[in-house]
């Protein structure tokens, strides 16, 4: 039992220090304008406007301009996306930065949009 040991600490280790597959590296997209990436931005772009039940955004995804991914896990992704969105009412655009988690050729219902931000550069 005591040679056990170590590798129970180091395996309660790397639970508690890389939750929820922190430890995952992003991998930029190759191509932001495939199908499967449209359609998690336009997911995104949904969900935002309608989030508060009181106000409709009239929000509209013109195209994702790029992004990375990151494997969670049972072949679910966070997609970490930077979308070019026009507000159909005015008719101006801006960018967002989003973070979608889903399973690709899953149920809309089991995908979540953790964040939706106006997006700033790094400098």
């Amino acid at each position: 039992m005591r040679s056990l040991l170590p590798l129970l600490v180091a395996a309660l280790v790397a639970v508690v220090a890389f939750p929820d597959g922190a430890d995952a590296v992003w991998t930029p997209i190759a191509n932001p304008g495939t199908l499967v990436i449209k359609q998690v931005g336009n997911f995104a772009v949904i969900v935002y406007s309608n989030a508060d039940a009181r106000k409709h955004l009239p929000l509209q995804l013109v195209n994702v301009v790029g992004g990375e991914t990151q494997p969670v896990g049972n072949g679910i992704t966070d997609y970490r996306l930077v979308l070019n969105v026009k507000n159909t009412d005015t008719g101006s655009t801006a960018l967002y930065q989003c973070v979608v988690r889903g399973k690709p050729g899953s149920r809309s219902t089991t995908w979540v949009l953790r964040s939706f931000v106006p997006y700033t550069q790094a400098a």
